[in-house]
Order: structure tokens, then sequence, then C-alpha cells
């Protein structure tokens, strides 16, 4: 009798000290866990500085580590995504996609100054002041006013002359279809400035108005 009163009351202490234990787990389990700090990104553009944004991918993560064959982010397809992140952290002002403006940069006059050509001897050429209408082939399709200054602004006229853009009127015969495929517009447009789906930006001109 005593040596079985003896295994009881070892099984009921085994049994509190379990039970205790379990309690204790359960309390630690439900109280919030310390959450490691992410390391602040710095928005300077230091090469050296690996907490620097030049270094991170379009949704702020490190570049370098995810799929390649998967979109950077949200605006890769918007956008195509072909702004560095850096410059996104920059003061360039920005157009409704989050990217930089060139055109905006550009006449705000005092973000950027690039030289004409990499060899300093090279004297710079202003800009043509001219802009061309070209008639879209749909009825309820605004006309689109194609500004030879800011693309003279960046380019000199032999690069579009005539390999791209034969100079003169009705002799292009541009498909929205051939832009989107990298022809005439879609040489640059999409990949080195600013994207397609920003239909209103070249297309701008009323019917009416284009008619007058």
């Amino acid at each position: 009798m005593r040596s079985r009163t003896y295994i009881r009351i070892a099984a009921v202490t085994l049994a509190v000290v379990f039970a205790g234990w379990t309690a204790v787990r359960v309390i630690n389990a439900a109280e919030p866990q310390p959450t490691k700090k992410k390391a602040a990104v710095s928005q300077t553009v230091d090469p050296s500085d690996p907490t620097s944004v030049i270094y991170l991918d379009t949704s702020g993560k490190l570049a370098g580590t995810g799929d390649a064959t998967k979109p950077v982010s949200a605006s890769f397809k918007a956008g195509q995504a072909w702004h560095p992140q850096a410059m996104s952290a920059a003061v360039f002002p920005k157009d409704k996609y989050g990217l930089v403006d060139w055109a905006k940069t550009v006449k705000q006059g005092n973000i950027i100054s690039p030289r004409p050509s990499l060899d300093p001897t090279v004297e710079d050429t202003p800009p043509l002041d001219m802009d061309v209408i070209i008639q879209a082939k749909g009825r309820f399709t605004n006309d689109v006013t194609y500004p030879h200054w800011i693309h003279t602004y960046w380019f000199n006229c032999d690069n579009c002359h005539t390999d791209i853009f034969i100079p003169a009127a009705g002799q292009n015969n541009m498909t929205m279809v051939g832009i989107v495929n990298g022809q005439w517009c879609g040489r640059c447009h999409g990949k080195v400035a600013f994207p397609l789906t920003d239909c209103s930006r070249c297309h701008n001109v009323p019917k009416a108005k284009a008619k007058k």
C-alpha cells in the first residue's frame, strides 16, 4: 500500500510539473516576440555604401537576389521599369507612373546640364523648335504632336532620319502595332523614354483642332 501511495504521489507531482511547464510555454508563445529591425536604407547614391539605394531594385529589395525571369515590380507592367531605383530617390520630377520625366527635367533647366558629346571639342547644336502633327488613323483618336525640340535636344537629326523616319509627310505608314513591336517611336519609347501606356502624352491634339 505504501509503495503504491508513493507511486501515486510521484505521478501527481510529475503531472503538475508538466502542466506548469506547458503553461509557461503557452504564455511565452502568446507574448509578442522581438522583431529584427531592418537596416536603414541610405538615400545617398554611394557605390561604396551597401545600404545605398543604388544596390536595390525598384521594389526596395536587394538587387540580384530575385528571379530574373519575372518582372521586378508592379511598375514593370506599367512602364517597363527602365529607370534605376537610384533615379527615383533623386530630385528629378516624376510622371504619373513615378518614373523620371526627362522632358520636364530638361525644361526646368536647373537640374541637369548634359554635355553635347564625349568629345570636349564638339560644339552644342541648338534644338530644332518645330512641332509636327501626325494624324491618327482612328476617327475617335486624338492626333499626335511630335515635338522636334525635345527630341533634337537629345539626338542629332541623323539618329532618326532616314533609317527610322522618312522626313516627308505621309511617307511613314506608322501603326501602333508596329510601334509596340519596336518600330518608329517604339525604338525608344517603352525602353529609354516614357512608356507607350501614357497615350495622352502624344495623342493630345483633338481631331477638330488638327483640321483647323
